[in-house]
């Protein structure tokens, strides 16, 4: 299972490791990547403890239900391509998370929308 959070309150590498850690200690946890924005967890721990967790260690976040961006794609004509696009976002440092379809990616985190077009352009697509 994953639970994509947004954070606030976060303002630097340090809130991001400090982050990290209360998630990776919650039990149930498999994995947590955090930006300073977004998290993307991955395990069998509830969204409510993962909030708690965050809270307890002084900041805020919810349930992420809204991208940081959308990008039009072209040029994916099958799945490999969308997992090649996927893969090209996700490998970014700022982003935790990318839902790629043949012709959009709703993506989570803090790259900038000129790295998001470069990585997918990098990839060998194009986007908007």
């Amino acid at each position: 299972m994953m639970i994509l959070l947004k954070l606030a309150d976060l303002s630097c590498q340090h809130c991001v490791k400090s982050v990290t850690n209360a998630l990776n200690a919650v039990n149930g946890v498999q994995q947590a990547k955090v930006s300073l924005h977004y998290a993307k967890v991955e395990g069998e721990a509830t969204a409510e403890t993962l909030i708690h967790a965050v809270e307890a260690a002084g900041y805020q976040a919810e349930v992420a239900t809204t991208p940081s961006h959308t990008l039009s794609l072209s040029g994916l004509n099958c799945q490999h391509c969308v997992k090649s696009v996927r893969t090209a976002l996700e490998n970014l440092d700022d982003v935790v998370y990318a839902e790629v379809e043949k012709t959009s990616a709703k993506v989570y985190g803090d790259a900038t929308l000129e790295t998001l077009i470069q990585a997918v352009e990098q990839a060998g697509f194009s986007a908007k």
